[in-house]
């Protein structure tokens, strides 16, 4: 059957003030890419040509480290920058603030789990944030953006950052839960496993999964997250992460502390200490999880690269089937 003509929506109108942010934007990312030659391409000449295998990407800012745009040198983005504005501000947890917001450019997407540069008029530096919402909810977006020093990030947790505010985004990157690809397709088991800010992705990812029909992923049994952080009240989505496994008989959730004690001990009764390799062999052997495993690491470097390094050379996963993304 022919498809109805939609019908032409009306221009949107642009400001001097949307100008100029587009040009705020180009210039910083022509200024960041002379420091770090080739690492990005100006808004209009087109995504990088990039390498899209699944393998380990890293991302954050702070200290001496690499800034976002260095470390994501080698990945694709999207061709726009989108315009956004700040619609609602929430303090997730004593240190992580989710933003909402809404993105004017109906031409923006992404994909469950991808990040976006985010551009900030005035601000010398690049943030880069993962999604913690879904494709579906767009043009609304959210991100959740822990406190540090980092210009970006310090402007989050700022009274700067605030209702009407605007800001400009462009996707990017391979890590993701992608509903056309085939090893999404063929997965049995998915498993998530997050350290702190890490959850961002893999919680996105998981919702994406869940909230895709069944009758499109009939083989699909069972999802994992396991997801560690220092205290309770740093488990960021942990209500809403409890609501969804108990609406869905998929969702096996694990939750636990690392750091929880002190004067500051906060009450606890779950699990406690560092994940390993006990706790991975055994959201592997569960009876029902079935034998093609898709698993997803994100963290801090160090439980990133020990936790991947477990999944395939002690629980002998197929390389390719471990994706993981490390955030400082």
């Amino acid at each position: 059957a022919p498809r109805p003509i939609a019908t032409p929506l009306p221009a949107p109108r642009v400001s001097l003030r949307d100008i100029a942010m587009r040009g705020a934007a180009a210039s910083l990312i022509a200024r960041c890419a002379r420091r770090a030659p080739g690492a990005v391409e100006s808004p209009g000449i087109g995504a990088l040509a990039a390498r899209r295998s699944h393998g380990t990407a890293s991302h954050g800012s702070g200290g001496v480290r690499p800034d976002h745009l260095t470390r994501t040198a080698g990945e694709p983005r999207e061709d726009i920058v989108a315009d956004a504005k700040i619609i609602a501000v929430h303090e997730e947890t004593p240190t992580v603030r989710e933003l909402v917001l809404e993105v004017s450019d109906r031409a923006f997407t992404f994909r469950a789990g991808n990040w976006v540069d985010f551009f900030i008029d005035g601000c010398p530096k690049i943030g880069g944030y993962s999604m913690c919402s879904t494709p579906s909810e767009l043009p609304k977006l959210r991100l959740a953006v822990k406190r540090s020093l980092h210009p970006p990030a310090a402007w989050c947790h700022s009274e700067a950052c605030a209702i009407g505010a605007h800001v400009q985004m462009r996707a990017g990157g391979t890590f993701c839960w992608d509903p056309a690809g085939y090893a999404e397709r063929s997965a049995e088991h998915l498993l998530f496993v997050a350290g702190g800010i890490g959850i961002n992705p893999l919680y996105s990812m998981a919702q994406a999964a869940l909230l895709a029909p069944r009758s499109s992923f009939p083989q699909l049994r069972r999802i994992s997250l396991l997801y560690s952080a220092s205290r309770p009240s740093e488990l960021a989505y942990r209500l809403h992460l409890e609501e969804l496994a108990r609406g869905d008989e998929r969702l096996r959730l694990s939750l636990r502390v690392t750091r929880n004690d002190g004067a500051e001990q906060e009450p606890w009764e779950g699990l406690t200490g560092r994940m390993g390799v006990a706790e991975l062999r055994a959201a592997l052997s569960e009876e029902s999880a079935g034998n093609k495993v898709l698993s997803y690491v994100c963290g801090p470097p160090a439980m990133t690269d020990a936790l991947v390094d477990v999944l395939r050379s002690e629980l002998g996963l197929p390389k390719e089937m471990v994706r993981s993304e490390k955030w400082w």
